[in-house]
């Protein structure tokens, strides 16, 4: 049996310093763009939420409000800027650019039927929010500066 040097068995621990640095710079990129886009998703997501939301609410308030309500010879209620105040209110600040806020009578798909003052029961009503929407950093992401969103709801009428 041959006998190893104790020199041979004893290794000195390799140096690298630098390496943790290294390893850093070259993943730390990668994770901030995918933390980025997981928060631009979810700003996306979140705005399409709050406008759907505020559609709706648009829309239960045009069914309730089709004939105008008169209190001491002033009329409230009955006018599209009514709706869209509504939707305002409940749209929480997020604003499309170019936002355009439409209120219609409908069939159950969205088409425009006429005047949504001119719904009677049965019949539906839809609230239809567009725009486009805007990304935070577009151009580290390889995303456009900004797409279309349409958000709307249509509620029917069960009796006025």
């Amino acid at each position: 049996m041959k006998a190893f040097p104790i020199s041979n068995l004893r290794t000195r621990p390799e140096r690298r310093r630098g390496a943790a640095v290294v390893e850093a710079a070259v993943v730390l990129p990668v994770v901030i763009l995918f933390l980025l886009g997981i928060l631009e998703y979810g700003r996306y997501v979140m705005t399409l939420q709050v406008l759907t939301n505020a559609a709706r609410e648009g829309s239960r308030y045009a069914l309730s409000h089709t004939e105008p309500v008169t209190i001491q010879g002033v009329t409230y209620g009955n006018a599209t800027s009514d709706v869209t105040n509504v939707v305002s209110q409940f749209s929480a600040g997020q604003q499309l650019t170019g936002q355009t806020i439409q209120v219609y009578a409908s069939d159950a798909f969205g088409n425009s039927q006429g005047p949504w003052t001119d719904a009677a029961a049965g019949e539906s009503i839809c609230v239809r929010i567009a725009g486009n929407y805007n990304f935070v950093v577009p151009q580290m992401l390889s995303l456009p500066s900004s797409i279309p969103i349409v958000a709307q709801a249509v509620t029917r009428s069960e009796g006025n």
